[in-house]
């Protein structure tokens, strides 16, 4: 009886910690407490691709100029919050014609709705192996006027300060994240009989951006 039950202790203790793990998310880094971050396309890495894929065309466009601001606390990756801001006007499609359409009053109309912004509002899971965070972050997509929340993959990559990295302060933060929106959840309806055969009903996002810590 007595064995039986320090079997059960140990597999409560083994049985906490394993929740207790994911639930902290902690990083190995020395930077203690929530620290601020803030995106720079300092060593001209960031890069934001977005992807339409339809029968009749595939669009491969960037989307530069991105701003964004996160907390971020390395012991406790589930408490990361921020926004991430991009403006439609600087948005690429490899013709000028069809940026200009893009631009335009059909499809994301800059002139009304001048940027897409994702604001994280909670970290649904996360787990940390080393200086990486793997997170599944809800937050809320604004396209078009329209508002939606929704769930995407978050992978965060810290590097600590070093002379490498001098040129900047403070330590860099690698963030990777891929998904997909439909554009009829943002009311982009676009020309006529355009959206399905030339622009793809839904759009696949990936981005690559690069920050650093601030006091």
């Amino acid at each position: 009886m007595k064995h039986h039950k320090t079997l059960m202790s140990v597999a409560a203790v083994v049985a906490m910690s394993l929740l207790a793990g994911p639930a902290f998310a902690q990083l190995a880094v020395k930077a203690k407490g929530a620290q601020k971050v803030e995106l720079t396309d300092s060593i001209k890495k960031n890069k934001i691709i977005w992807l339409s894929d339809a029968p009749m065309e595939k669009i491969k466009g960037t989307a530069p100029n991105v701003v964004g601001r996160f907390s971020m606390d390395p012991a406790n990756m589930k408490a990361v919050r921020g926004t991430i801001s991009v403006p439609v006007k600087g948005m690429k499609t490899g013709n000028p014609i069809r940026d200009r359409h893009l631009r335009g009053k059909k499809w994301l109309n800059a002139g009304k709705f001048p940027n897409i912004t994702f604001k994280i509002s909670k970290i649904v899971s996360a787990r940390a192996a080393n200086t990486k965070a793997y997170l599944k972050a809800e937050g809320v997509f604004s396209c078009h006027g329209v508002r939606k929340t929704i769930t995407v993959p978050v992978e965060i990559n810290w590097k600590e300060a070093s002379a490498k990295t001098s040129s900047t302060p403070g330590d860099w933060v690698k963030i990777k994240t891929s998904f997909e929106i439909k554009l009829a959840d943002y009311k982009v309806a676009g020309k006529a009989g355009v959206v399905g055969n030339k622009v793809g009903n839904k759009i696949k996002i990936t981005a690559t951006l690069y920050g650093h810590t601030v006091r």
